[in-house]
Order: structure tokens, then C-alpha cells, then sequence
């Protein structure tokens, strides 16, 4: 074996091979990988072949010559494959071609028909060595050869003209071509050669090719070289250097400098320590440069991925994402655009200060690049791809100004669902691919965290959008309302009802369809006048509600007139000229000047909204608060207030007649009931008066008080005028008359805003009471006032099973009730108002002052 020239060439070759295969069996495999480790084992098994060939081993020479050039045969194809792989084309006709033909002279070149195997011959120097009888034979493979080579030639020219010769990996793979072959013509052309050119030459063409995919940032150093491979590489050099160096430098300190044998060894012993220790600072600042930065980034990876995974925001993942990016990369200005509809759209930067005011279509031809080739863009290096001069000029300039010079794809199968854009890093450095493959795994976890807030926050959006018109809906309205009411605290929350006019019969004219056009034309018209100074909500079929946060009634009936004329530009479109006019009535409330509780305010505004539509709709009314009141003596402001409903004023003239309809329906079923009414009615328009609640409450508040026991109607006489105590089944009977009532005036045309005091008149401050078991201020505060006076007259007035209370019995069984079953705010004004004879009594009450 000794005497075979230039075999520890064939030897290093080997180990190269093997070295570079076996490492590449622990990275994460692609088709570049599979393809490149196809020509690793070709040439393992080249190489291989041809040694064992040449040292004869079992079982024999013919065998491994079999197997060597069988492999060399196979490298063209293997090597067109890789070319393929590593350009990413999609047609495999010639590639089928190729590998058939190849196949093909497989038997003849097993058979020894195209190259017969080699002769030895001893020379005289002891040299073995071994020579080839050619004939024309071996045309027929190199006719094959020829073709390959010239294909992948053609391919290679191609991949140029597509992405320019600045594509990463592309001009080191057609380097190695051409070392590779003119290593094999220099082998077989020069006459008389003993040296191994091709084996060389195969040492560079794997080397080259493993850069080309590393150019391409396909794998990582630390992929294919571990600790422990570097550890072993160190102890092999270790035991090659104490092998081949130690004698001659003993003989060195000894002859030439003339060092006794001790001092000698002591010399040699000490240089060889210094050379190990500088040999281990230099492998543990390799090691250190190579691994502690990717498990420094592994930590960071797993961090964000447990960070991001508990988010539902993708603000707040975007945020993290361009944290992690600029800690672990030196980049400037990190900008992260979502795909919205056809592009996409820039979401957020880094820097607080810069522009989000930009967008990238999705049909760019950079787009384009990275769906088809890799999942980022090295800008520098795609602008030497002919597929750049195809970049629009808006979107190369937008490129320029923000100084990009990466871009990282968020995916989402094989769809693109953002962008993370890079600008250039300090001192004009390149990425590296220890950098693009961190970018590359934290934004796939992003995007997976992203889709998943995505569609968590598409779920809330839709469980809070009215889906005909695209506005917020009323589950939104009242959660934003009581957040919106505690943020505000004491400054100015404004709402604004917008109700349409005469919507029932406009559905009933032209039909449902026409009816939801209007509706969303006019939901359409209030966005665009609100802006982003409130919100828009749909709460019923008809009305619209805005919140306006910060805004007084004054900026509020501005927007409203602008909402009004916008309306009636709808009327004005050609289409709709034969249509009946689109009008809308408008109720504005504002707190805490008007409003103490988000559901007063709701209250309130709803007030106003109705008595817009009843002073002749298409207008605007303002919630006047207790600050607009004149002062005057309590029942004469009571009896100038109600007055209107008593004279059938107006938009009152309905309200009256259905009042007295219904009023004069009690008196025939129970005069006790009638007269109860009206005592309470009184009472509680004059406790409202004193309270300061303004005068549309207050007639609100007369008319609940006169038909607040309307239910009692359907309560059977014997339980009515029972002397005994009530059973549990007559008194729950009894309780049901506040639901009977609800049902008779909800069916009354233009008096269900009386629902709220009548349904609350028997509830307890405290929660005890029925029908709903509410408390405190979610009681509306008519139905406060109404509670008050209908348990004072209760009391002062005779009832079937007992006398009435004397006066003072009945005001200190009210001042025991407040704060449990009575408001403890209201209660003291009523009993003051008692007290100071503000409020007539009625007749029986007034026999018991005395």
C-alpha cells in the first residue's frame, strides 16, 4: 500500500466525504440537502471504490473498479440533479431522460464493455501504479456525458438570466463545475500522470457545493459541526502533533542547542504545554463564537414562543415579534405589514416616530420571489435578479427611503399573511445565517400566534357587529357604555340616539330589502360624520346610538345637524328620488351633568329621542338636567308640567285619550285602585319636581303613576277586596300585575318609553323586590319616585284588611324603608316635602295630619 504514489490524497478525499456526510445526516433535510448528500455518497463511494481498487482488497480489483466508475458515471447526473434541486424547478422530463440514459450504460460499464478495468504494473522504483487500454467504446458513455454536462450548462444560464449572477450560491456552483471538471480532463489528458487531479478536484467540488448552500442559508455551521466534533477534531490534532513533533524537537534542543537530555524533555515539555493552551483558547473561542449565540437564541426562541402563544392581540405579538428581532439582531428599523384585501399593510415599526403610512401589493413581484423561491429577500442581493428591473418604481423608492434591506415572510400554509421588514444593519454588514434562520423560526411562531389572535379577534368583532350594517351592536353598546362611563369619570361622556323616522312604514312601502339599504346608507352617513371621535352602534331595528367620550351637547348637536343634512343627501341620489324622505329624530344626553349612571344616560337619551319624534320627529332634543329648572313653588311646577297631558296638548292628545281609556277601565274594576293612581301619580310628579329631574321626566312619571296598577285589571275581585291575609298562591297572583301591566302598555302606540318606571316599581333598593330583582341606581330613578309615593299612599290610605297609618306613623315607617326597600336619597326629600305641606295630600291622607 506504501508504494501506491499520491494514495493519502485518495485517502483525505475520503474522509472529507465521509466527514461531510455524516455531518450533513443531523440537519434539518430539504431537497438542496438530499440532492447535495446523493453527490456526497457518489462520491464516498468514487473515492472508496478506487482506493480499495488500488490496494486490491477482497474481493478484488475488478470489483471496486466496478464500483468506482459506476459512481463516477453517476456524478454528472447527480450533479444535474443538484443543479435542479438548488434552482427549484418543477419540469422532471429531462431529469427522467438523464437518469434512464444513465441507466442505461450501467451494464456495459459494470461489464468493463466501455473501459476495461486497469492493468498493474510495478516500476522500478517499487511504485505501483495502473494503467487503462481505451477504445472507442467509451464514446458511447461520454456521448451521455456530454449531453448532462450540457444541460446542466443550459440550466445553470438560465437560473442566470432569471436571478441575475449575484443569486446566492449560484456562482460558486458553476465554480465547482468547472473544477470538477477539469480535474477529471487533467486526470485522463495528460500522458503519463500519476497524480490524483481528480481526487482534488472532487475535495473542492464538495466543499464548493456545501458553500453554495450555505450561501443560500440552507443549513447552519452548528448544525453540521457539534461541541463534541470539535472536541474529537482537537484530540485528534493533539495526538498528531505529539506523534510527529516531540522527537524532533528533542533532537532540535538537544544537537542544535546543545541541551542536556533533562533540560532537553523540560523545554519540550513546556512548549508543548504553551501550544496546548493556546490551542484550547482558540477552540474555546471558536466554540464560543459558534454555539453560545444560537443557545443564547434558542433561550430567546422559547421565551417568546411561551409570551407569544398566551396573547389574543396581535398588537401585542407584533410588538413582541419586533422586541425579539431587534434584540437579537443590529438593525436600525424593524416594520411588520399584515395582509388586509390586496395588500399589505404596514401595522408596526420599531420606532414610535416613524410612518405606518405605507403598503405593499400583494401582486409585487417580491412577493412574487418569495412564494416561489425562499421565505426572505436579501434586497441587496435581489436587486442583481432581472426579476427586479420588473419592481414597480413606487415600491423600489419606498424601499430606498426606508433604507430595507430584508424581508422575512410570515406564513400561513402557503399563503403570506405579513411581512417583517428589515432596514440595512450598521456599517453596511450582511445577514448572516445564524440571523436569517432566528428571523425565519420567530416569525413562523408569530404567525401561527398572529392567526390565532386573528381569528379570536375576528370572532369578538362579530359577536359585536351588527352584520347588516357593519356598526357595533347593542351587546357592545352596553359593555363600551360602562366602561366608556367609569373612564370618563367626571368629564363630559355625551350620548347621542338617532332613531329614523316612519320606519315602519317605509318597510311596509317598498319591502324589508329597501328598508336594510336605507338602514345601511344611513349607518354609512353617522360613521362617516362621527369619525374617530366616538362610536356607532346599532341597539334596535331602527336606532342608532353614538358615544361621544369628551364631547359636550353642543359638539353633539353639531354632529347631529351634519348626520341630519347627510341623510337628507340620501334622499337626494336619483335612485331614490321616487322613494318616501329619509329623516331621523335625535336625543341627546350628556353626564354627568345629566346623568349620574350609564343607565340613567341611557335612560335620558332615550327620553329626548321620544320627545323629539312626539314635537314632530326630524328634529334634535337636548336632555336638559336640573340645572335648567326655574325655580318655583313645588305644586304649582307640578301642575304647569303635567298640565300638557291633562289638556291633551299636542303630541300629548293620543297619550291623554289612551291614558283616560285605561284610567276610567281601572275605576269601573276597582275605584280604591283609581283613586290610588292618581294620589301616587301627584305625589310622584311633585317628589320628581323637588328632586330636579326636568320636565319631560317628570310628565313621564305622572302618566307611569296613572296607569302603574293598569295590570291589576286582570287580578280577581276576591283577592282584590280580600279583609285576610293573602296565601302564597294569591299574592304571587297579586305580584303578577306589574307583568299584566307591561303587557297592556306595550302594546300602545307611542307609550312604551312608560316601561321603565312601571316594571321598576316594585323593586327594592336593595335587591329584594320583584319583578327582577335589580337594586340601587339600576333601578330608573322614575320608578324610584313612583316606589315612594305608591308606598306612602299604601299607607295613609284604607285598605280592605286595615285602617290607614296616621301621617307621622307612615313618614317614619318611609324613613326606616330608606336604604333597604325606598332610595335613601329620594326618601328624605319626600318626607321633607311632607312635612313642609309642598305636596298636597289626598283626602284621607290629609284627615290622618290632623
Amino acid at each position: 500500500m506504501s508504494n501506491i504514489p499520491f494514495l493519502y490524497i485518495n485517502v483525505t478525499a475520503l474522509c472529507c466525504f465521509a466527514l461531510m456526510f455524516v455531518t450533513f445526516l443531523a440537519t434539518k433535510k430539504t431537497p438542496e440537502i438530499w440532492a447535495f448528500m446523493a453527490v456526497l455518497l457518489d462520491c464516498i463511494l468514487w473515492s472508496g471504490g478506487s482506493i480499495l481498487m488500488r490496494i486490491q482488497m477482497w474481493p478484488g480489483l475488478r470489483f471496486w473498479y466496478a464500483v468506482s466508475l459506476v459512481s463516477l458515471f453517476s456524478m454528472e447526473l447527480l450533479f444535474y440533479l443538484f443543479v435542479h434541486t438548488f434552482a427549484r424547478r418543477k419540469g422532471r422530463f429531462l431529469l427522467t431522460v438523464f437518469a434512464l440514459l444513465t441507466l442505461a450504460i450501467m451494464p456495459g460499464t459494470i461489464s468493463g464493455f466501455y473501459l476495461s478495468p486497469p492493468t498493474p504494473v510495478v516500476k522500478p522504483d517499487g511504485a505501483t501504479v495502473f494503467t487503462y487500454a481505451l477504445n472507442w467504446h467509451i464514446v458511447i458513455p461520454c456521448v451521455v456525458f456530454v449531453a448532462i454536462i450540457g444541460a446542466t450548462a443550459v440550466l445553470l444560464a438560465k437560473v442566470v438570466r432569471e436571478q441575475g449572477t449575484h443569486s446566492p450560491g449560484i456562482q460558486v456552483i458553476i465554480t465547482g463545475g468547472i473544477v470538477m471538471l477539469a480535474g477529471n480532463l487533467l486526470q485522463v489528458g495528460l500522458p503519463g500522470n500519476t497524480f490524483p487531479f481528480d481526487a482534488l478536484s472532487g475535495i473542492v467540488f464538495a466543499m464548493l457545493l456545501m458553500y453554495a448552500l450555505y450561501k443560500r442559508r440552507m443549513f447552519r455551521l452548528t448544525l453540521v459541526v457539534s461541541r463534541t466534533l470539535l472536541t474529537v477534531v482537537l484530540a485528534v490534532i493533539c495526538i498528531i502533533a505529539t506523534a510527529n513533533f516531540i522527537k524532533p524537537m528533542q533532537s532540535f534542543a538537544e544537537g542544535t542547542l546543545g541541551l542536556g537530555e533533562e533540560m532537553a524533555t523540560t523545554m519540550v515539555a513546556v512548549t508543548f504545554a504553551a501550544m496546548l493552551a493556546l490551542a484550547y483558547l482558540l477552540m474555546s473561542r471558536l466554540l464560543e463564537a459558534m454555539f453560545t449565540r444560537e443557545e443564547q437564541q434558542n433561550r430567546l426562541v422559547k421565551n417568546f414562543s411561551a409570551e407569544v402563544s398566551q396573547s389574543l392581540s396581535t398588537a401585542d405579538i407584533m410588538e413582541k415579534l419586533g422586541n425579539i428581532i431587534f434584540r437579537e439582531i443590529s438593525t436600525e428599523q424593524i416594520y411588520i405589514c399584515l395582509l388586509e384585501g390586496d395588500k399589505y399593510q404596514a401595522r408596526y415599526c420599531s420606532s414610535p416616530l416613524a410612518t405606518l403610512s405605507f403598503s405593499i401589493s400583494k401582486d409585487s413581484p417580491q412577493i412574487a420571489y418569495l412564494k416561489e423561491q425562499e421565505a426572505y429577500l436579501i434586497i441587496g442581493e435581489f436587486q442583481n435578479s432581472p426579476r427586479y428591473l420588473s419592481v414597480w418604481e413606487a415600491e423600489k423608492e419606498l424601499f430606498r427611503r426606508l433604507n430595507i434591506d430584508c424581508v422575512a415572510a410570515m406564513r400561513d400554509g402557503q399563503e403570506i399573511v405579513g411581512l417583517v421588514l428589515l432596514s440595512a444593519k450598521e456599517r453596511g454588514r450582511s445577514f448572516s445565517a445564524v440571523e436569517i434562520g432566528f428571523l425565519e423560526t420567530v416569525c413562523s411562531i408569530a404567525s401561527i400566534a398572529m392567526k390565532n389572535a386573528a381569528l379570536y379577534e375576528k370572532m369578538f368583532r362579530e359577536a359585536r357587529i351588527d352584520p347588516l350594517t357593519g356598526v357595533y351592536n347593542y351587546r357592545f353598546f352596553v359593555e363600551r357604555l360602562e366602561e366608556q362611563f367609569r373612564s370618563c369619570g367626571r368629564e363630559c361622556l355625551t350620548l347621542m340616539y338617532i332613531d329614523v323616522d316612519d320606519f315602519k312604514l317605509y318597510n311596509q312601502l317598498y319591502g324589508v330589502g329597501e328598508g336594510d339599504t336605507a338602514l345601511c346608507l344611513i349607518g354609512d352617513a353617522i360613521t362617516r360624520c362621527v369619525g374617530e371621535g366616538g362610536t356607532v352602534f346599532r341597539t334596535s331595528g331602527k336606532v342608532f346610538a353614538v358615544l361621544l367620550p369628551l364631547q359636550d351637547t353642543q359638539r353633539a348637536r353639531k354632529m347631529a345637524r351634519e348626520i341630519g343634512d347627510r341623510v337628507g343627501q340620501i334622499n337626494q341620489q336619483p335612485e331614490r328620488r321616487r322613494l318616501k324622505p329619509l329623516s331621523v329624530s335625535v336625543g341627546i344626553c350628556s353626564a354627568p351633568y345629566a346623568a349620574s349612571s350609564a343607565k340613567e344616560l341611557m335612560d335620558n337619551a332615550d327620553l329626548a329621542v321620544y320627545n323629539a319624534k312626539q314635537g314632530g320627529k326630524d328634529q334634535i332634543v337636548i336632555f336638559r338636567g336640573a340645572s335648567d329648572l326655574v325655580p318655583q313653588h313645588l305644586a304649582e311646577r307640578t301642575d304647569a308640567i303635567v298640565d300638557r297631558i291633562e289638556r291633551g296638548d299636542g303630541e300629548y292628545r293620543t297619550a291623554l285619550s289612551m291614558i283616560s281609556a285605561l284610567t276610567a277601565a281601572i275605576d269601573a274594576k276597582d275605584h280604591y285602585t283609581y283613586a290610588h293612581s292618581k294620589n301616587v301619580a301627584r305625589y310622584a310628579a311633585t317628589l320628581a319636581v323637588a328632586a330636579g329631574l326636568n320636565d319631560d321626566q317628570v310628565r313621564t312619571i305622572y302618566a307611569a303613576g296613572l296607569l302603574h296598577d293598569i295590570g291589576k285589571i286582570s287580578i280577581p275581585e276576591k283577592i282584590l277586596n280580600k279583609t285576610d291575609q293573602l296565601a302564597d298562591e294569591e299574592y304571587q297572583i297579586m305580584k303578577d300585575h306589574v307583568n299584566n301591566s307591561i303587557e297592556m302598555i306595550r302594546h300602545l302606540p307611542e307609550m312604551d318609553y312608560l316601561i321603565p318606571a312601571v316594571l321598576g316599581h316594585h323593586e327594592r333598593w336593595d335587591g329584594k323586590g320583584y319583578p327582577r330583582g335589580i337594586s340601587g341606581e339600576e333601578i330608573p330613578v322614575s320608578a324610584r319616585c313612583l316606589a315612594i309615593a305608591d308606598v306612602f299612599d299604601a299607607m295613609t290610605t284604607d285598605r280592605p284588611y286595615r285602617k290607614g297609618l296616621p301621617l307621622e306613623v307612615a313618614l317614619e315607617e318611609l324613613n326606616k324603608a330608606a336604604g333597604r326597600q325606598l332610595d335613601p336619597q329620594l326618601t328624605p326629600v319626600f318626607i321633607r316635602l311632607i312635612r313642609s305641606r309642598s305636596i298636597p295630600l289626598s283626602p284621607q291622607a290629609a284627615v290622618r295630619r290632623q
